[in-house]
C-alpha cells in the first residue's frame, strides 16, 4: 500500500475542514470497527472550539509513517448534514493519523498538551 505525501494529506486537510460544522470525539482508534457505533465522548458544535481543534489537529509535521498501534480515540469530523467527512485517531498523544488507512502518514501535532486539554475538555479524560 502507498504512503501520501504530507502535502497530499494536507491538500485533503485544507477540503474537509471548510465543511466540516462539527467533530465527535469517540472511544477507540483504528479498530477497524464503524464510527457509528462508538461511545460518543464529545461533541464540538461551537465554531471557536471547532477552529481551535482545526489549528491542533493541522499543525506539525508529516512522519512519513505510521504508529503500529491502533490509536486510543478518534475525531471525526462532521458537514452540515451530520455525515462524517474526515477522521483521525489519535496515537500516543502526539500524533494524528487521518484518515489512516487511506494516507498511512502520521500528523506529530505541533501541540501535543494543547490538544491533549481540548480533548480532555471533551471526553478523553484519561490524556
Amino acid at each position: 500500500m502507498t504512503r501520501a505525501s504530507g502535502a497530499e494529506v494536507r491538500c485533503w486537510l485544507a477540503r474537509v475542514w471548510p465543511r466540516a460544522e462539527a467533530a465527535l470525539v469517540l472511544a477507540g482508534g483504528d479498530l477497524r470497527a464503524p464510527l457509528a457505533g462508538r461511545p460518543v465522548l464529545g461533541e464540538i458544535f461551537d465554531d471557536a472550539r471547532l477552529a481551535e481543534l482545526r489549528r491542533l489537529a493541522t499543525e506539525g509535521d508529516f512522519t512519513d509513517d505510521i504508529c503500529r498501534c491502533p490509536g486510543s480515540l478518534t475525531v471525526a469530523l462532521l458537514d452540515a448534514r451530520g455525515l462524517v467527512i474526515g477522521s483521525a485517531s489519535l496515537h500516543g498523544g502526539t500524533d494524528l493519523a487521518w484518515e489512516r488507512g487511506r494516507f498511512r502518514n502520521n500528523l506529530a501535532v505541533a501541540d501535543p498538551p494543547g490538544l491533549r486539554a481540548l480533548l480532555r475538555r471533551y471526553g478523553a479524560h484519561w490524556l
